[in-house]
């Protein structure tokens, strides 16, 4: 099972679980239906979204509905340490 939370300062504001791991659409259709409802226009409150580099966080379609909405995308880079 995968399990991908939408977290603010405030607490979990959204999340599911899926049986197997989690893929680009997938990701999509989460932020779409469950994240951005949540999102203001930047600089407002829950105007940023920050991704880890998990490779399903890169995709363009990602990247073009978060901008769309007016929101920042950013990107961290910082590698995972076992």
């Amino acid at each position: 099972y995968s399990i991908i939370p939408a977290i603010t300062l405030n607490g979990i504001t959204a999340y599911d679980i899926v049986e197997g791991p989690v893929n680009m659409e997938w990701f999509l259709r989460f932020l779409k239906e469950h994240v951005m409802l949540f999102t203001n226009l930047y600089p407002g409150p829950c105007s940023v979204l920050i991704m880890d580099n998990c490779c399903i966080h890169h995709g363009e379609d990602i990247c073009h509905l978060v901008e769309d909405d007016h929101c920042k995308y950013l990107m961290q880079i910082y590698k995972y340490y076992y």
